[in-house]
């Protein structure tokens, strides 16, 4: 059975247990359904990638990485890959790689900024970007998730400011930095995917 199948059987049996006793409308159903299973889904591939680091000897070096991305990322969203098999290969190469190249180049003050100030400025044009299946409707809420993606990103680099290990600077910086690039319109063009979704979702309601 796929993962994906998996996690909507899980779903199914846990909104069922719950809908006994609350009675959902369907579209309540519908979306924890949606809510349970994406929870799932991100809670094995989570444990996957984690499990991986650990057998490689990078767990906290992963983990930094992993925290730092999910902190800007859950304001400034981004791209998803098709299906989960692909997004669980991906995020594994982009972490893994972040954890290993302070082994080969060594961060100072000056690449820890220019990571931070492209992250900034990343976040400042595209900032929130919004999927097909999650499109972000509504100018208020958009203009509140930019605001927020960029306050965690400043939080993240004043941070580093008090940080003395320079890898570990460079496993937030890295981390921030590659939710950023998730978000610009060329990452969504190369992997074929709609970018500003809500403007399509608005189209179609008028």
């Amino acid at each position: 059975m796929s993962k994906k199948a998996l996690s909507e059987e899980i779903a199914l049996k846990l909104v069922a247990k719950i809908n006994r006793d609350n009675q959902l409308d369907n579209v309540n159903y519908k979306k924890m359904k949606y809510g349970l299973e994406v929870i799932i889904i991100n809670l094995s591939k989570t444990s996957f990638i984690l499990l991986i680091a650990f057998l490689l000897g990078i767990l906290q070096k992963t983990l930094t990485i992993m925290l730092s991305f999910a902190f800007i990322r859950r304001y400034a969203f981004g791209i998803h890959a098709k299906n989960s098999i692909s997004c669980t290969i991906l995020t594994s190469i982009y972490f893994f790689t972040g954890a290993y190249i302070p082994n080969f180049i060594h961060a100072d003050n000056y690449m820890i900024l220019l990571m931070f100030s492209t992250t900034i400025l990343l976040l400042y044009l595209y900032a929130p970007a919004d999927t097909d299946a999650r499109p972000l409707t509504g100018r208020k809420l958009r203009k509140s998730l930019k605001k927020k993606a960029l306050l965690s990103g400043s939080i993240l680099m004043t941070l580093t400011f008090f940080i003395n290990d320079f890898s570990l600077k460079f496993f937030i910086s890295y981390g921030a930095l590659c939710e950023a690039l998730t978000i610009i319109p060329i990452i969504y063009k190369l992997f074929n995917r709609r970018y500003k979704n809500y403007e399509y979702y608005q189209r179609n309601i008028d």
